[in-house]
């Protein structure tokens, strides 16, 4: 049964495509930030949390090098800030390398032996530009791993969603390109944690007039509704990361279409907090297989 925003098309759909012209000619067209969009810095050192080239070099299988991916749109790219320090990836290595220092400084302090952290580097990577679609970003990937280049990932941070909002694409169809990306990033990348960004609100999203704001609003929310069903149903190792409620009255930047410095700092937080909880119950797993062999060893 067609959903409401789908029987208002009927009615309105010459407003809505007046109102998606005016919008992409009116918008301020923010650039991606500067930046670099890969490197590694120590994990346990909170003065490295800036983004960096570590002058020694560490090759992608060391067992202490914690690697992460940030593939998506414009918003994985950073746009609505100035540089890449400030934006997704920035954010989510500050918060990590701050939450594994925190970390590092609670277990010296214990009296009591503890499981401490095993990864001792982070090695991140931005593959992301503006206007990609899921198609886009699947396609991308796929060239990539044609070209023969090396990619690995313990964990990757996925912004798709709007661009496919704003397209013809059906929630079925997108939701099976969901379904094929993260099928080639768990099988061809070998990552263990899959963090897929819900699509923002765009109901709130200043750039866009009324009705049409309303129109791709309820769209948007289809789409979340179908990644949570999927993702609840999938044995692939994904979780959603949902910002909507938590950042309901957040400033977007200057375009009114993308994350503020204050969004993207909220989202590397919590991206940073599933990467932990990860982590972290990796290196219990290992530690209780470790006491199980030495026991069974006896």
């Amino acid at each position: 049964m067609p959903t409401l925003h789908y029987l208002s098309l009927i009615f309105l759909w010459p407003i809505y495509l007046l109102q998606a012209i005016w919008v992409k000619k009116t918008t301020l067209k923010l650039p991606e930030p500067k930046g670099l969009r890969e490197g590694i810095v120590r994990l346990n050192n909170a003065d490295d949390s800036q983004l960096s080239i570590d002058t020694e070099v560490v090759s992608s299988s060391e067992p202490n090098t914690l690697s992460i991916l940030v593939i998506g749109d414009s918003a994985a790219a950073g746009v609505g800030v100035e540089t890449q320090q400030q934006a997704l990836t920035g954010q989510t290595v500050q918060s990590l390398t701050a939450l594994t220092s925190q970390q590092t400084t609670m277990t010296s302090l214990q009296t009591e032996p503890a499981t401490q952290a095993s990864y001792h580097k982070l090695k991140w990577r931005l593959i992301a530009k503006s206007g990609y679609s899921t198609k886009n970003c699947l396609n991308k990937l796929n060239h990539i791993l044609s070209q023969a280049h090396q990619i690995s990932a313990d964990t990757v941070i996925i912004s798709l969603g709007v661009n496919d909002v704003l397209s013809p694409i059906s929630v079925k169809t997108w939701i099976s390109q969901q379904q094929q990306l993260c099928e080639l990033l768990y099988t061809s990348l070998g990552c263990s944690q899959i963090i897929i960004t819900s699509v923002p609100p765009m109901s709130a999203f200043p750039a866009l007039p009324q009705p049409f704001r309303w129109f791709l609003g309820s769209r948007a929310n289809e789409f979340n509704h179908a990644l949570t069903q999927w993702i609840d149903h999938s044995s692939l190792p994904c979780e959603q990361l949902d910002m909507r409620e938590s950042l309901s009255n957040a400033t977007m930047a200057e375009d009114g279409f993308h994350p503020s410095a204050e969004i993207y700092q909220h989202w590397g937080k919590m991206a940073a907090r599933l990467i932990q909880v990860n982590t972290q119950a990796k290196d219990n797993h290992t530690s209780a297989n470790t006491v199980q062999n030495k026991t069974s060893d006896r």
